[in-house]
């Protein structure tokens, strides 16, 4: 595995949007997935609020995406959204590309917490978090799921 993590640009815009978390999301449009929010909806939120989107690649494959920054209307240093393409699910991408995110955000950010919200019953999320350290704080965002 090399995970790296890239800016999105002209070249890998289109390839960022069409990556799909479910392979059933691959025939639909839409502004949300089961467990994440769509790409898209990322990338215009990183727009909208100042977010770093990130490209996520294992070598020249791009596999993943993810964006984090400093919420202003929370106080925190984010994980806004961390997906990885449904071909490349249950293959141990999940706690390396976790790790090469908070990596990135202790660098840029000297940030010593990081705060991510989850959907209540992503089971298999919360597992890969809880993993990497992140704990429950009880509070509950109310997204387009309840997180």
């Amino acid at each position: 595995m090399n995970i790296k993590l890239s800016e999105v640009n002209e070249k890998n815009f289109w390839d960022v949007i069409k990556l799909k978390s479910d392979f059933d999301q691959e025939k639909r449009i839409q502004i949300f997935e089961r467990w994440v929010g769509s790409n898209t909806f990322f990338l215009a939120a990183c727009q909208v609020y100042g977010f770093l989107p990130r490209a996520i690649y294992d070598g020249e494959t791009l596999i993943g995406f993810a964006s984090h920054g400093f919420n202003k209307e929370t106080g925190r240093y984010e994980l806004i959204s961390i997906m990885l393409g449904h071909a490349y699910q249950g293959k141990g991408y999940g706690m390396p590309i976790l790790r090469a995110v908070i990596e990135e955000m202790a660098v840029k950010y000297s940030c010593e917490e990081i705060y991510l919200s989850v959907i209540y019953n992503n089971e298999a999320a919360k597992r890969v978090y809880e993993k990497a350290g992140f704990k429950p704080t009880g509070e509950i965002e109310d997204g387009h799921h309840p997180e």
